[in-house]
């Protein structure tokens, strides 16, 4: 009888650690548990919600998650190749950095307004963004196509199409983590293979079918393709919901559903999302001054130059892939931290580049390095989400820094070129941006670890406590045993 009230005891006081597989605990790990009995009494819809890992269903939504990728961030990537046609004949009478604006405005839209779309997924319209997003994506293809001027391009192509592709982003990441924890990393980094190639083929589209059928009709074979993609990625999605739902959906529409008052409590989702923002004011620089480098540093009349750009999309595919699968094993964050790091690295490297060879070995290091960047930084993010029903509201928290970042991060590049005449200024201040995400990141890891290692101790001492009493209930059952005797 003794020993049974010891055991509950322990199992009162005693806390469980529950490390996911990324290496970063969850908010449960922290709380006490209750009795075994009361454990096993919980209800069997709770489990439901638990991620599956696997399953022709939650593969079918990685094929969704990719198809939707390919149509955002891939297209939006894309914009460089619309940007020297713009420059030499649509829109020759602009300035470059007006033109550059329409591409600025397209990723804006993207980040920033994910900060509605995403609580908006988070309360079950995941199916009808989906469609508003299809229905944007393509009328903005198609008013492209018939564009003339300016000021009809930018809200064509740079508002339409940029909300579309927000309508889009949100689903597309917040799906996954719903489906899968083990394999997470792996199926978030298959799905943002799409973007690579996205990025890829969509200029290799319009460089070779618009001088056979024109601008017009090679923007909107672009559209239907766009359309009929994300078509399927409709039909193919399943959002998973909750066996119950959340405390903050029980009072109905709210405006605090767009936002997350609890997240700015967490020193893991304050540290991430400044470590996020500078990734994005350095991210984008390399890719859009790649080529105006290497044609004046050893690459002059070359035409490889021009293949530049697409041989660092089709570089990031593999690196989408191979440390995915990595940090299945060794954790996202720490992956995250070297491969943020390597990414950071490559850039110190352009600093040296002088020939050709140095400028093709560039971009295929940084687009293996900075694929691998995009693939992770998202299941960080769900790694450190303790309630995932709030996972697409906090996106979109984070996609407001990434919004400001990307929209300042190539105007204060361009600024620093002209002031100094050289490029040297850009590369540092990417190279040190990158640098500065990883180090934040590192700190992030020892803020978890810090707290996991509180976690450790104080079951250590709860256990010794428990273990502690035993001599004393012992002595005190003997005393009453001999009272009654006597």
């Amino acid at each position: 009888m003794l020993n049974n009230r010891e055991n509950e005891l322990h199992a009162t006081e005693v806390q469980q650690i529950a490390v996911a597989d990324t290496g970063i605990f969850e908010k449960s790990a922290l709380e006490p548990i209750t009795e075994q009995a009361q454990a096993q009494a919980q209800p069997k819809s709770q489990d439901d919600d638990a991620p599956i890992d696997g399953g022709a269903q939650a593969w079918l939504q990685v094929v969704a998650s990719f198809l939707l990728y390919f149509n955002h961030l891939g297209l939006l990537n894309s914009f460089g190749a619309f940007q020297s046609f713009y420059e030499t004949d649509l829109l020759k009478d602009s300035s470059p950095s007006a033109i550059s604006w329409i591409g600025s405005i397209q990723i804006f839209c993207l980040m920033s307004v994910g900060a509605i779309i995403g609580p908006l997924y988070d309360a079950g319209y995941c199916r009808a963004l989906l469609a508003a997003g299809t229905l944007l994506v393509t009328l903005g293809f198609m008013f492209t196509s018939i564009s003339t001027t300016f000021w009809q391009i930018l809200l064509a192509q740079g508002i339409c199409l940029g909300l579309g592709t927000c309508c889009l982003s949100i689903p597309s990441i917040a799906i996954l983590p719903m489906y899968f924890k083990k394999k997470r990393a792996r199926a978030m980094g298959l799905a943002t293979v799409g973007s690579g190639l996205g990025s890829t083929l969509y200029p290799i589209m319009f460089q070779n079918l618009r001088p056979r059928v024109g601008f017009g009709w090679t923007v909107r074979i672009m559209g239907f393709l766009a359309f009929v993609m994300c078509s399927f990625a409709l039909m193919l999605i399943r959002p998973r919901t909750l066996a119950k739902k959340p405390a903050w959906q029980e009072n109905g529409f709210s405006f605090r559903w767009f936002w997350d008052d609890s997240a700015m409590k967490e020193k893991t989702f304050v540290l991430y999302s400044i470590a996020i923002f500078f990734n994005n004011l350095s991210f984008f620089n390399p890719p859009y001054y790649l080529e105006s480098y290497a044609t004046s540093h050893g690459m002059q009349g070359s035409s490889l130059a021009a293949y530049l750009l697409p041989t660092l999309n089709a570089s990031s595919l593999p690196g989408r892939i191979i440390p995915s699968f990595i940090a299945d094993v060794v954790g996202s964050l720490d992956t995250y931290i070297v491969v943020c790091a390597l990414s950071s690295t490559s850039v110190f490297y352009w600093i040296s580049v002088t020939n050709e060879a140095g400028n093709l070995a560039f971009a295929v290091l940084y687009g293996f390095w900075s694929g691998s960047v995009v693939s992770l930084g998202s299941v960080v993010l769900a790694s450190i989400t303790p309630d995932m029903s709030r996972l697409g509201t906090r996106l979109g928290m984070v996609a407001i820094l990434k919004g400001i970042g990307s929209l300042i991060g190539p105007p204060i590049s361009g600024a620093i070129l002209r002031s100094t005449g050289k490029y040297i200024g850009i590369q540092l201040f990417s190279a040190c941006g990158i640098m500065l995400t990883s180090l934040l990141s590192m700190v992030l890891r020892l803020v978890i670890a810090r707290a996991l290692f509180k976690v450790v101790r104080d079951d250590d001492e709860a256990y010794v406590n428990a273990n502690q009493q035993k001599p004393k209930a012992t002595v005190s059952a003997e005393v009453v045993e001999e009272e009654r005797k006597s």
